[in-house]
């Protein structure tokens, strides 16, 4: 192979590497790390009902 092949391979691993890492493993982690609940994650300062005071 010629240098010219090699730096294309590298460069097409680079960019599937980065296309896979943003759109396939972070959204997976993200969704664990959500909370389940209130609208703004909880954080309500009126308890379970929304009564607009946030």
């Amino acid at each position: 192979m010629d240098l010219q092949t090699i730096l294309v391979l590298i460069i097409f691993g680079i960019a599937l590497g980065y296309l896979l890492r943003k759109f396939v493993w972070n959204p997976i982690f993200e969704a664990r790390k959500r909370s389940i609940g209130t609208l703004d994650g909880g954080k309500t300062k009126c308890g379970d009902k929304d009564c607009g005071c946030h």
